[in-house]
């Protein structure tokens, strides 16, 4: 099918979307809404398809390259076993205008003069056409050569009420949200996760309900009754579920808040797990509870819980502010540590978000772009790192 026909058809039945939407919001039936739903579903397929016909051109013209530049792990890359414990170092990074521009992303790999083996992105929970499965998403990292890493975070609040009405209201949905999971209350939700998964057959690094044990943070944390029992019975079912539907390519990240106390009684067991993901990010002096932090002193108190748990470790997120320190000597120091302190660490994702509004009142920048220094630091190091490991 051409682009032309593509976008055609798109913008037909975007025309009987928008005459159902209109009826939608003077209230349908559930039927109905089940039905308006379903096609918004089907035009957002037919939308990215029509993308995907200019992004594999794109790809060819702009980023012919790249796959070929990660040719020679591609015996790694490809196999889920070799990546759940890979004897070399990998990189990964995330861009924050993902998953609608991969400007930043690409200019990041252009400055650093490196192409990342891992590129993460986030997926949240919901009814949504973009809540769904990211196939498009993840088929374009892999036609780039990558590993698709999705942090699967379940906002249990963004499934709409008049297509669900057998779960609690919004306002009651937070509460004990895990134990919810565990019991089978969104299996309609992970099974065509878990099916999609599979379909897609090559590898995904998949870390769900992440910093599960940090009380501050995210709704499925311990402030909403969620107790470490729930979350590891949360776990197993949704992993159980992907296993029935043959999704053995995914691999699983199980990722705590390394700064809370106890997070070790989380974990669902070394039978459920493929790694430990941590986040090692110094917010600097830019909050009345933060300092700055150097990646040895953010690691050094949690190392112990976590080599006894036995799996390789995974720095999910990592960065630093430029406020209230030296940005460059940071990631001298974090290198040094993970050659010669920290060996089990197995592969580092940066955390390229130039304007992260999620935690402060001010957005932060974590991009390493900002100080010329650390980009020039970052590109001989990765440089150096990946010519040792081949």
């Amino acid at each position: 099918m051409t682009p032309r026909r593509l976008y055609v058809g798109t913008f037909i039945a975007l025309g009987w979307l928008l005459a159902l939407g209109i009826a939608f919001h003077f209230g349908l039936t559930t039927f109905i809404a089940r039905a308006y739903n379903r096609l918004a579903s089907r035009l957002d397929w037919i939308s990215q398809r029509a993308s995907d016909v200019e992004g594999a051109a794109l790809t060819r013209l702009r980023h012919g390259a790249r796959r070929d530049y990660l040719e020679p792990m591609r015996a790694v890359l490809s196999d889920p076993r070799a990546l759940r414990d890979p004897k070399q170092m990998l990189f990964g990074a995330y861009d924050g205008g993902f998953p609608r521009d991969t400007a930043g992303f690409s200019k990041l790999e252009e400055q650093v003069r490196f192409r990342f083996p891992i590129i993460s992105f986030y997926a949240a929970w919901g009814d949504k056409a973009e809540q769904q499965f990211p196939m498009r998403m993840v088929e374009s990292i892999d036609r780039l050569g990558s590993v698709p890493m999705i942090t699967w975070e379940p906002w249990v609040t963004d499934f709409d009420e008049r297509l669900r009405p057998n779960l609690p209201s919004k306002s009651e949905r937070e509460y004990a949200s895990l134990a919810a999971i565990g019991r089978g209350d969104y299996d309609f939700y992970v099974a065509p996760w878990a099916k999609a998964a599979a379909q897609f057959k090559k590898p995904i690094y998949l870390r769900f309900a992440h910093e599960m044990n940090d009380p501050y943070r995210y709704p499925w944390g311990p402030q909403n009754g969620n107790r470490p029992a729930d979350f590891i019975k949360a776990w197993k079912r949704v992993r159980e579920i992907f296993e029935k539907m043959g999704a053995t390519n995914v691999i699983w990240i199980w990722s705590p808040h390394i700064s809370m106390p106890w997070f070790e009684f989380y974990f669902p067991g070394a039978d459920q797990v493929d790694w430990i993901g941590v986040g090692v990010l110094n917010y600097g002096t830019s909050a009345s509870w933060s300092r700055w932090w150097s990646f040895h002193q953010i690691l050094e108190k949690s190392w112990g819980p976590l080599t006894a748990l036995k799996k390789p470790i995974m720095v999910c997120e990592m960065g630093t502010i430029a406020q209230g320190g030296d940005m460059a000597e940071w990631y001298r120091q974090a290198f040094y540590h993970l050659e010669h302190t920290y060996g089990r660490i197995k592969a580092v994702v940066f955390f390229n978000q130039p304007s992260d509004a999620t935690t402060t009142s001010t957005p932060l920048n974590w991009s390493v772009l900002q100080d010329p220094r650390t980009t020039q630091f970052l590109a001989r190091e990765l440089a150096r790192m990946a010519a040792n490991s081949t």
